[in-house]
């Protein structure tokens, strides 16, 4: 991986981690509400989308308009890696040093949201029951569930880098005139 390339995933990733913990804090002042909101949901993802994408693109553009599928791969998911890591280090320290008691409202306010879906889709009181006294014997916001959280993120970082790379990549003519 070239200097140049390392810089651009650090620097775009740290951008995009500053993004995601501004997003965060408006969330924590919204209340917990906010952080199981679809709609914050949809944004956080549509962001997550549009800016590495953008910033492989920048990438390829400042590269003469050229980029391999290994380098759009490696901008993108470093990009994705380095914004998540960031966001993993504030939320562990928000939920479980800063406010742990945010922790606990989030969690009440994911099991009424889950129960009220339950609900609609028309599931017994049995088993409702079952799935809300699963979700209030773990917690989702320990360090180690945050980073277990985090490893499956990865996943879907790399799937969503091999998209992007699919269709940024631009390889150079085999043989050119210069």
């Amino acid at each position: 991986m070239s200097e140049e390339l390392k810089q651009h995933i650090l620097k775009n990733g740290f951008t995009l981690g500053v993004v995601y913990i501004c997003i965060d804090i408006l969330k924590y002042i919204g209340g917990a509400e906010y952080f199981v909101n679809t709609y914050v949901g949809i944004l956080s993802i549509l962001i997550a989308v549009v800016v590495p994408t953008y910033y492989t693109f920048k990438f390829r553009a400042s590269n003469e308009g050229f980029i391999d599928f290994r380098t759009a791969f490696s901008s993108c998911t470093g990009i994705l890696l380095a914004a998540g890591f960031i966001e993993l280090v504030f939320q562990i320290l928000l939920l479980n040093i800063i406010d742990t008691q945010f922790a606990s409202e989030l969690l009440d306010v994911s099991i009424n949201t889950a129960v009220a879906q339950f609900e609609a889709f028309g599931m017994s009181e049995d088993e409702i029951t079952e799935i809300v006294t699963a979700m209030e014997s773990t917690s989702s916001y320990s360090p180690m569930n945050m980073l277990k959280g985090f490893g499956f993120m990865v996943v879907g970082y790399t799937i969503f880098g091999l998209i992007v790379a699919a269709f940024t990549k631009k390889d150079r003519p085999e043989f050119s005139e210069e």
